[in-house]
């Protein structure tokens, strides 16, 4: 590598100016070639300040739970709460990172491991219904709207997001499974979702039949 004395600086390759000034540049010398031009970046993730504070919190948030159930004993199971609580946050940071690139099938991964996490969650803590009450038909219909506005807003073309549109409409007609084995004691949530993604569907096959088609035999190679 040859050495500007001028400019004190280190050139790459093999010149005979400057190319900053225009000097006459000695012979290299071979001095530094073995040396590495770029500092080794350590991973993003092993250095983030965030993480290690979110880590630090988790930790926290469950060790303040257990203490207070010792101390306060209570018909609620706080330390069971504080954990399914935290699944759900590390779980859906992981999929946040893992899927950033693709954000419709971000949106779909976060709305079916949110709503398995609040069954489960439901059941865990002494099953009260809460989460197909409110929580499994409220996800599908938000997710509905969400979808919508992420594809205007990006302007998405139709082959990035009309599989997911498809799959959040069949997903917001569960609910019915509910309603028929009376599984549930507040009905307008699951009645709404079943309702809004009868719609939902309806609106997508009848202005989006051609790309559905589309995407189906490039899909499945008809």
């Amino acid at each position: 590598m040859q050495y500007c004395s001028h400019c004190q600086v280190r050139i790459r390759g093999n010149k005979r100016n400057c190319p900053l000034c225009g000097n006459i540049l000695p012979e290299d010398d071979g001095a530094y070639d073995q040396q590495e031009i770029y500092p080794v970046v350590p991973p993003f993730y092993e250095r983030h300040l965030a993480l290690r504070i979110m880590i630090f919190a988790s930790v926290v948030a469950l060790v303040v739970s257990f203490v207070v159930y010792a101390l306060f004993p209570s018909s609620i199971n706080w330390p069971v709460f504080a954990l399914f609580g935290l699944i759900s946050m590390w779980l859906s940071l992981i999929i946040v990172i893992r899927k950033r690139h693709h954000i419709t099938k971000n949106i779909m991964w976060q709305v079916t491991i949110l709503s398995f996490l609040s069954v489960v969650w439901d059941w865990g803590t002494g099953w009260r219904g809460w989460s197909l009450d409110f929580v499994v038909p409220i996800l599908f219909v938000s997710a509905m709207f969400v979808l919508y506005v992420t594809a205007k807003i990006m302007k998405l073309r139709a082959r990035d997001y009309i599989t997911y549109f498809l799959l959040d409409g069949l997903l917001g007609i569960i609910p019915v499974i509910f309603l028929l084995f009376d599984w549930i004691h507040v009905l307008y949530p699951s009645v709404i979702s079943v309702a809004v993604s009868i719609i939902f569907l309806s609106a997508i096959l009848i202005f989006q039949g051609e790309n559905i088609k589309a995407e189906l035999a490039k899909r499945m190679h008809i």
